[in-house]
């Protein structure tokens, strides 16, 4: 039996036996259109530095480890690992629209979606996966057109502004209002963890001017709100800021419960975020 508990902000956390996995309550106002969650670090198969939910092939585990969490939590949530579509992440601003014809793509096939950091669809049963370690997991939904969005927004990624790119992609999908798009930022660094060196700052500072991003730690060293800068640039590309949800976890001060690749020093697994509109 599931067991669910809130933590953060409009975020609950269900337990299946050994897994862990995470929804969002204003997302889940339309289960009857939409399938979302975001894994954990708990409940899969992995061992060492990935124990155990390791999501991620990119990092220190085996492959068939990967695979078969993947169909851990697939048969927990009741999502086929034949929808998967898997983002190809550099930590860049390129998304891409996906269908029917990508499913597999990353998992079950070799993917031509090179250099992706977010994906949108419309098409039912396409189900969207990004990888996350700490970079924020970005969810956007447009009911009235059953249009979704999932991002994978790192430092660079905000810097660049993938937020904006994907919404102006999604213009141009008929029908679609900003206005009317649930947004959410899922578990991710916080601007209480996230300190970098001056260099860093500067690229902000010189493209972001709010002061209210900034706090300098010491001379050299200051920290930026990364989902503060999402959340504004949602607003300025047309969301309602009613409707733009922060589920106030800090990764790396929750790395009992999430990967963090900076609480785990760099070495660590990859949670998955996933997205579908359903059939």
């Amino acid at each position: 039996m599931k067991e669910y508990e809130k933590i953060g902000t409009g975020t609950v956390l269900v337990t299946d036996g050994h897994l862990k996995y995470i929804e969002f309550e204003s997302l889940n106002k339309y289960k009857d259109m939409l399938t979302h969650f975001m894994s954990t670090r708990h409940g899969g198969v992995s061992s060492g530095e990935c124990s155990t939910l390791n999501l991620g092939f990119g990092r220190n585990d085996d492959r068939d480890n990967v695979i078969e969490n993947f169909r851990i939590i697939c048969n927990a949530t009741a999502v086929g690992m034949e929808s998967l579509v898997l983002t190809n992440q550099v930590h860049g601003t390129k998304v891409c629209r996906v269908d029917e014809g990508d499913i597999g793509k990353g998992l079950m096939k070799e993917s031509d979606l090179k250099g992706t950091d977010g994906l949108i669809t419309t098409a039912p049963g396409v189900t969207m996966v990004t990888f996350h370690a700490d970079c924020s997991p970005v969810f956007l939904f447009e009911p009235s057109v059953k249009a979704a969005a999932l991002l994978h927004s790192g430092w660079k990624g905000t810097l660049a502004d993938i937020v904006t790119n994907a919404i102006s992609e999604m213009k141009k999908i008929p029908g679609f209002d900003a206005g009317r798009v649930e947004a959410v930022i899922g578990p991710s660094i916080g601007f209480c963890c996230f300190e970098v060196d001056e260099d860093v700052y500067r690229l902000f500072r010189g493209k972001y001017g709010n002061d209210s991003f900034y706090c300098r730690v010491s001379d050299r060293k200051w920290k930026i709100d990364l989902k503060g800068i999402i959340k504004a640039r949602m607003a300025e590309a047309g969301v309602d800021t009613g409707k733009i949800h922060d589920s106030g976890i800090c990764t790396k001060c929750r790395s009992d419960l999430f990967f963090s690749y900076r609480g785990d020093m760099g070495r660590t697994g990859s949670m998955a975020a996933f997205m579908q509109i359903r059939q």
